[in-house]
């Protein structure tokens, strides 16, 4: 006897349909699972076996072979469990096969039955939505994220005797169902009731409330300007400045101005988060703009992603929020060097042997550091630093990812005088009215175009996008020449000038917008050139 039942694998952040294939025929008893198995499936003929049993059902003392097709993809994870055991117990099931094939079972499965919790169900069930599948049986305590995909019918169920007799319930023949069985079904008539109510929530605009506000930053007027034109058009921003300066408070607090995040961006991000088994079990979604700050001992892997399961790193979970590097010159100089291309290009590809994943990483890149090792170089206190010590600190940077920042700012001590002024700064409520105004400009701009924001303008696009007056043209050429920019960065101060003039809502570059353009990027030409 052959059944085929649907399940799924994950690819990266992707998922794909397996078809487990089980037949069962007369012979030497064993159990063989074949397909490219990972050890952990490999291992699920324990589980299976013993859950089966344990359910009080009998286990064939047959020749039970299990193959997972597409055959030449590997497959990881415990996600098939509960979908072998379907199909080794499928002739008991009374239920139509085409019920059956139009079901997909995902779950592992526990000694005693239990179906327990896996990662990644969001992108399994968002991937199958166009598929000729109807119906996913998920364990229960993924049943909050799963409500977020519509279009399929969700049963979440707690134990294999669950979900075998709700199968059998879709023939409507007359069962006596004991205690166990109607709580079950009174859980799945419960999580449909609420389906509704819970995506018409994920669908309206979440404003976020953070612990964090701008009105706390004391002094650095010039810093927080820049910080509202970096998130205004998604720009790149390196803060350079003594301990103690605000630097950290700073980067804090530039996603409380940042757009809320969308109904779109939640499920890209959540998916990941998914992936990696990190969702709220209570919120199940993401509904804020990650905002991560790995540790300067981070890891290659842990930053950028990989590893010998090709796992998501720090960059894909800051994807359209905040990717914040603290005291960046003490990262490892080749750990920073491999962030080159997926700032540039908004994605990271991970090449194994048989598989290639592709990761977004579309996100707002924040770094500050300390202008010599003591940290007191240019600053009011005596720094102790010798000018070779300096250059070589400085140089931690490579001139390659210097020209991935858009941004350059000097941050400097806060007076006493300014410390206890009684005067309150700007809240991030009214920087952010300004920042979605701008923002507003930019999906107006970039409609019907995959782009965004001003930051994402490729040089061959600075004619249709950054019209400049006569004036600035004069201006940027007169700077260009005078300080030999490089093509990256002469693009990079024509689309911050683009955002400086869409926050003054004005149709044109003008020159004045160059020269604040510019001023951000005077502190590079101070520390590394």
């Amino acid at each position: 006897m052959i059944s085929i039942i649907n399940s799924s694998n994950l690819m990266g952040i992707e998922s794909f349909v397996v078809k487990v294939e089980v037949d069962i025929t007369n012979g030497l008893p064993c159990f063989y699972i074949v397909g490219l198995p990972s050890t952990e499936i490999k291992e699920s003929r324990e589980r299976v076996k013993s859950a089966i049993i344990n359910s009080g059902y009998r286990f064939p003392s047959s020749r039970i072979i299990v193959n997972l097709s597409p055959a030449d993809l590997r497959k990881e994870g415990v996600f098939l469990d509960l979908a072998i055991c379907i199909g080794i117990l499928k002739n008991i099931i009374d239920v139509e096969d085409d019920y059956i094939d139009e079901s997909l079972f995902i779950g592992e499965i526990s000694l005693d039955g239990a179906v327990k919790k896996v990662r990644g169900i969001l992108p399994m069930i968002d991937g199958i939505k166009n598929s000729h599948l109807k119906r996913v049986f998920i364990p229960y305590e993924n049943k909050n994220e799963s409500l977020l995909i519509d279009g399929i019918e969700i049963i979440p169920v707690k134990t294999l005797n669950d979900c075998i007799q709700i199968l059998s319930d879709t023939s409507h023949k007359k069962i006596d169902y004991d205690a166990k069985v109607l709580k079950s079904i009174s859980v799945k008539e419960e999580v449909r009731g609420k389906v509704k109510s819970r995506k018409d929530q994920v669908g309206k605009t979440v404003t976020p409330v953070y612990d964090e506000d701008f009105s706390d930053i004391r002094g650095n007027y010039f810093a927080k300007r820049s910080a509202e034109i970096a998130a205004a058009g998604n720009h790149n921003m390196l803060m350079i400045g003594p301990p103690g300066s605000g630097k950290t408070m700073l980067a804090k607090r530039i996603r409380t101005i940042l757009p809320d995040i969308t109904k779109e961006e939640m499920m890209e991000v959540s998916k990941i988060y998914s992936v990696l088994g990190l969702l709220d079990s209570e919120k199940y979604i993401v509904d804020k703009r990650p905002f991560r700050s790995p540790h300067h001992t981070t890891t290659k892997i842990a930053l950028v992603g990989g590893g010998a399961d090709a796992k998501p790193g720090e960059v894909t979970m800051a994807h359209r929020g905040v990717l914040f590097l603290d005291e960046i010159a003490e990262f490892d100089r080749r750990i920073l060097e491999s962030l080159r291309q997926p700032i540039e290009d908004k994605y990271i590809n991970i090449s194994r042997l048989k598989n290639n994943f592709r990761y977004p990483c579309n996100l707002l890149l924040i770094a500050a550091m300390n202008p010599c090792p003591c940290g007191y170089y240019q600053s009011d206190t005596e720094c102790r630093c010798r000018r070779a010590d300096i250059d070589r600190y400085l140089s931690r940077l490579s001139g390659p990812l210097l020209d991935r920042f858009d941004i350059f700012i000097e941050m400097s001590q806060v007076s006493f005088e300014e410390l206890n002024s009684g005067k309150k700064s700007e809240r991030s409520e009214q920087i952010k009215k300004r920042v979605d105004m701008a923002r507003g400009i930019q999906a107006d701009r970039f409609n019907g175009t995959n782009m965004r924001t001003n930051s994402e303008i490729k040089s061959s696009m600075l004619k249709e996008y950054c019209r400049l007056s006569k004036e600035a043209e004069n201006t940027v050429g007169r700077i260009f020449k005078k300080y030999r920019l490089s093509n990256r960065s002469y693009t990079k101060l024509l689309t911050t000038a683009r955002t400086i003039a869409d926050l003054e809502k004005k149709e044109n570059i003008e020159a004045e917008n160059i020269i604040e353009a510019f001023s951000f990027r005077k502190s590079y030409y101070g520390y590394f050139r």
